[in-house]
């Protein structure tokens, strides 16, 4: 079933495909492969998504320590998924490594938490208005 919650998520993902994609000539001429820059953003996007579902279990659970292992779980998903992704990345791609866009996609990361946390605030303000 679709969440509306994560519209924002969608909306900020296709804005930032669409840029990279008409940017491309540019970004390349400035050192950036926009190739590996799109893998980081799909990559980072559905981890987000991921990220967001454990974070909305977490705030629709019972009891605190069904938040608090949701909410850490989702956490270290993020991060180890995006951490491992980014080892892999560099083994990979040996003398080829593309620093620009590596270093982009960790700016995207950043991207992705800020959506993230503002759409994990809503959904908690709702169900504060709700219970209220």
């Amino acid at each position: 079933m679709f969440n509306k919650s994560i519209i924002p998520l969608v909306v900020v993902f296709l804005i930032i495909a669409a840029l990279i994609f008409i940017l491309r000539q540019f970004l390349q001429s400035h050192g950036f492969d926009w190739q590996v820059l799109s893998g980081g953003n799909l990559f980072v996007y559905i981890i987000t998504t991921v990220s967001i579902h454990f974070l909305s279990k977490g705030i629709n659970a019972a009891d605190t320590n069904a938040f608090l292992r949701n909410a850490y779980g989702a956490i270290l998903i993020k991060l180890f998924a995006c951490a491992g992704a980014a080892f892999i990345y560099i083994l990979a791609s040996g003398k080829n490594l593309n620093k620009p866009a590596l270093f982009a996609s960790m700016g995207l990361y950043l991207l992705y938490t800020f959506v993230e946390l503002s759409v994990i605030m809503k959904q908690s303000n709702a169900r504060k208005n709700v219970k209220n």
